[in-house]
């Protein structure tokens, strides 16, 4: 059998590495049983020599906690202890055995002294001198009384050859009282007896708990995720197991273990598997025939059904009283971001003060999904403007949530985007691959500059094979401080017109991404605001709330004229400004002094007495949006004032 699918490196555990080294190779280094020069140690007549001690290692250097545990030796011999102890966990990677001989010569010295005991034990557990390990580990056990190095003691046992008494180990009393990463620790030693027995279910089983959350990072979750994919794997469960090891290998900051050797070896047939000599099929990583073309093979989880997305229930704001600020007659603003709030990396002029007048929450709803939630509120606080992370909300979270509602979890998802969306979808439980060779259940494409032909290829191989397709966003175009550029939609529709197949969307105008804004926010009579009305505008109209357009950013009056009845907001103004300002200022509605007259599809406009320049935008809309056509309208001047003000609104060329 393939023995990293059930040992520890140096230590045991059906993970890719050891407790605590997590090393993948064997013993090396100088045996100072064969080596003359090293039995020019410290020892004394009734003492067998000890490996050299540098120079530069000096006691000091030894943890204070870790030297007070000296203080019941001679000053000569408690310095001597601690540089052998300095060396130990120094060599214990680089050199196990060389490490072993200094723990054994610190042992000999203070063998009453827990803490020299465990030292001994560990570095005889990294060497797998199990025996030696097991003896020393308990009398470290027996004498501080505690129950941590229960993990490696049943680790030893394994080692061995008695798996049976590592479960014993595991299931006792003490061993189902750990907590914490000890207790994670005891679940990767069992599994790994229980595959020792051919407990395959159970080693699976026994790894099955919160601990699998591919949001996690760092040796302990690489570890844990390796263990289950081993499991996994030794079940006969190959695509699953695929899975976590690509897990273990995103989780694995420090590289401890070897997922991504794992990968490699699962992804290329191994010619040796097919020998006489060939290790059995269940454990080696080999495919048991030739690999299929993608285009022959379908998605191979099944989906859920498609949730329904429950919309939450708003309430309508309550009358503006007289002279009552916009703003005031809502309990939580969602905001856009791009061409609302900022500008590339510029704020809009006026945004911050005007949203600082008041005391509403604050949150900002973005359908781009290349920056992370931390980034995005960082950008925000650089501007000037207060937010935090919990404030912004996503298309790449909401994308996330549509996968995680239709997919088991541990489900591979090819990600076109950036590390941003890998994130999320991670933290929704599923794995995430860059190739459809990876049968993929499902696609997720999200903007990212990088995204290129080849990505998109990707995409294109698994949604025709029959992954399952969410695109983050939909829009055509993308504000920047340069001006409109290509947006996440102009690249889903390539794929689109490559597969025939249309993706579900997360992203404004979709509701997805504003019920998860509402819910995140606890809102009952939010406001939406934004500068699109294919997006901003219309999503909000898709969960009935109301809106404000800012033309500071894609949208413009003109626009607004011609816009269909879904893109329609509640309220205008020229910048977030509008906020602040009454409500009856900035909603559309006839106004005094304005006459507009219809004929055909063209709007006459005629100022009156008293006419003020700044209402006739929302004098002009209502006259449009009160009557049904599909054909554009053309508008125009019947005298001077009126001709000033229709160009000073953008309604006129």
């Amino acid at each position: 059998m393939n023995d990293r699918n059930n040992r520890g490196g140096n230590g045991r555990g059906n993970s890719g590495g050891g407790r605590p080294t997590d090393r993948r190779d064997g013993p090396s280094g100088r045996n100072f049983r064969n080596d003359s020069d090293a039995r020019r140690g410290t020892g004394s007549a009734n003492r067998p020599p000890e490996p050299p001690l540098p120079d530069d290692v000096v006691p000091q250097d030894l943890d204070t906690e870790v030297r007070r545990d000296l203080l019941s030796l001679d000053r000569t011999n408690a310095d001597t202890v601690s540089r052998h102890l300095i060396m130990t966990f120094r060599l214990l990677d680089e050199d196990p055995v060389l490490a072993l001989e200094h723990a054994r010569a610190a042992r000999r010295r203070a063998g009453r002294i827990a803490m020299v005991r465990e030292a001994a034990g560990i570095a005889a557990y990294t060497a797998q001198e199990w025996a030696e390990a097991l003896s020393e580990l308990r009398a470290a056990r027996r004498m501080s009384g505690g129950n941590a190095l229960l993990p490696m003691i049943a680790d030893c046992e394994r080692g061995l050859g008695r798996p049976e008494r590592a479960i014993d180990v595991a299931r006792s009393d003490e061993g189902r009282a750990l907590t914490g990463e000890d207790a994670a620790e005891m679940r990767i030693v069992e599994s790994g007896a229980r595959l020792d027995l051919g407990e395959f279910d159970k080693a699976i089983v026994t790894l099955q708990t919160k601990d699998l959350d591919p949001a996690r990072v760092g040796t302990d979750a690489a570890r844990y995720f390796y263990a289950y994919a081993a499991a996994l794997l030794a079940a006969g469960r190959r695509d699953d197991a695929i899975t976590w090891f690509m897990n273990a290998a995103s989780a694995d900051d420090d590289d401890v273990t070897d997922a991504e050797d794992r990968l490699m070896e699962l992804a290329e047939p191994d010619p040796a598997a097919e020998g006489p000599d060939a290790e059995p099929a269940l454990l080696a990583p080999v495919h048991a025939e030739a690999p299929k073309a993608v285009s022959e093979v379908s998605a191979p989880t099944a989906l859920k059904e498609v949730p329904e997305q429950v919309v939450p229930q708003l309430v309508p704001a309550a009358p503006a009283e007289p002279g009552a600020r916009l703003r005031d007659g809502y309990d939580v603003l969602l905001l856009d971001l791009d061409g609302t709030v900022y500008a590339g990396k510029n704020e809009i002029p006026g945004a911050k003060d005007a949203l600082d007048a008041g005391e509403q929450r604050n949150y900002y709803v973005t359908n781009n999904a290349s920056r992370s939630p931390v980034d995005v509120a960082e950008h925000l606080q650089e501007l000037g403007f207060r937010a935090e992370p919990d404030q912004v909300v996503t298309s790449a979270q909401s994308a996330a949530r549509l996968l995680a509602e239709q997919l088991p979890m541990g489900s591979r998802v090819l990600v076109v985007g950036t590390d941003a969306l890998v994130h999320e979808v991670r933290s929704a439980g599923l794995g995430v691959t860059r190739s459809a060779d990876d049968r993929p259940a499902a696609v997720v494409q999200g903007h990212s500059p990088d995204t290129g032909w080849a990505i998109l290829s990707e995409a294109v191989l698994a949604i025709r094979a029959g992954a399952l397709w969410v695109a983050c966003n939909v829009d055509a175009t993308l504000p920047t401080d340069r001006g409109l550029q290509l947006g996440n939609g102009s690249m889903v529709a390539a794929v689109a017109n490559a597969t025939g197949a249309q993706p579900q969307v997360a992203g404004k105008p979709a509701s997805p991404l504003m019920v998860d804004a509402v819910n995140r926010s606890g809102s009952k009579t939010p406001l939406v605001v934004g500068d699109r009305l294919d997006t901003d505008i219309e999503g909000a109209n898709a969960i009935e709330a109301d809106s404000l357009l800012v033309l500071t950013g894609v949208s413009t009056a003109a626009d607004a004229l011609n816009a269909p009845e879904a893109q329609r907001p509640t309220f205008i103004a020229s910048d977030l400004q509008g906020l602040n300002a009454a409500a009856d200022d900035v909603i559309v509605g006839p106004r005094p002094g304005w006459h507009v007259s219809v004929l055909d599809h063209t709007l006459t406009v005629v100022a009156q007495d008293g006419a003020d320049p700044a209402a006739v935008l929302y004098a002009v809309l209502h006259e449009a949006w009160s009557r049904e056509t599909s054909t554009k309208w053309i508008v125009e001047a019947a005298e001077e004032v009126a001709q000033s003000a229709l160009m000073s609104a953008g309604l006129l060329a």
